[in-house]
């Protein structure tokens, strides 16, 4: 975009002249929704003149942050790119260390960019909810499991978003089980995952095409450990299934719903 072409372009925000606080934004050329506003910037630190400046940013947490003077701060190890002149050339390293955003979007892009490298110290875990913890957790096992490696200097293949093994599960939900469990499928005393039975419930004995219904099973910590298919679900009683499966907030008279699956692979 040359000079002219970019003066037209921001004429889209003359109409937020006034505004001085991030204003929402809907650019329906561009499907794009962004935060604007005019900041009367200082021409330098001790001077009395200011000229406006267009502030525009997709993130309102961002655009806030100036505003307030606050914001995030996120740390981790991952892969990036450092770069440096050295003898008249700039130089580009791919490295892995620490590194920080102040967005949890780009602590994201960074797992993405590098789902081998990317590491939270537990020291730095006080930065993070416990929700996020969990996110991050689980997109990077799902991204190593499916095969996907770290970022290096080189441009992005094109190959790197045609994941085969991800169009294998893409429609498999994914479950969380416990080690007891995981042990009682192992081990072929368990075949079902357990559903909250609910009034409006009225398929027992449901039936399940090949392929229809399908699930990734991983333990408490996002391990995967094998992918199932489920055959059929039928309502029991609490009573029938507890010795395998084991809840303190039910009762033996308490209907359950049983979905049955068998196990198509397992994961080391």
């Amino acid at each position: 975009m040359n000079e002219f072409e970019y003066k037209e372009f921001i004429k889209r925000y003359d109409k937020f002249k006034k505004n001085n606080l991030p204003t929402p934004f809907w650019d329906e050329e561009r499907q794009t929704l962004e935060y604007v506003y005019f900041s009367n910037e200082k021409l330098s630190f001790n001077s009395k003149e200011v000229k406006k400046e267009l502030k525009v940013n997709p993130s309102l947490s961002e655009a806030l942050s100036k505003t307030a003077f606050t914001g995030f701060y996120y740390s981790f190890t991952d892969r990036h790119i450092m770069g440096w002149r050295e003898n008249g050339k700039w130089i580009k390293k791919s490295v892995v260390g620490h590194n920080h955003a102040h967005s949890f979007e780009e602590v994201v892009r960074a797992l993405y960019s590098s789902p081998e490298s990317f590491s939270i110290a537990k020291e730095e875990e006080q930065y993070y909810s416990k929700q996020e913890l969990e996110y991050l957790r689980r997109v990077q096992k799902y991204l190593l499991f499916i095969g996907m490696k770290d970022l290096g200097i080189q441009n992005v293949p094109v190959s790197r978003f045609r994941n085969k093994l991800h169009s294998k599960y893409e429609h498999a939900f994914i479950y969380k089980f416990s080690e007891d469990a995981l042990n009682n499928i192992f081990s072929g005393k368990r075949d079902f995952r357990l559903i909250d039975w609910y009034p409006e419930y009225k398929e027992n004995n449901k039936k399940y095409k090949p392929k229809e219904y399908q699930a990734l099973i991983v333990d408490k910590e996002d391990n995967f450990k094998m992918f199932v298919e489920f055959t059929d679900e039928e309502v029991k009683m609490y009573k029938d299934i507890k010795d395998v499966c084991k809840r303190d907030d039910l009762k033996d008279d308490d209907k359950v719903i049983v979905a049955h699956f068998k196990i198509v692979e397992i994961f080391n």
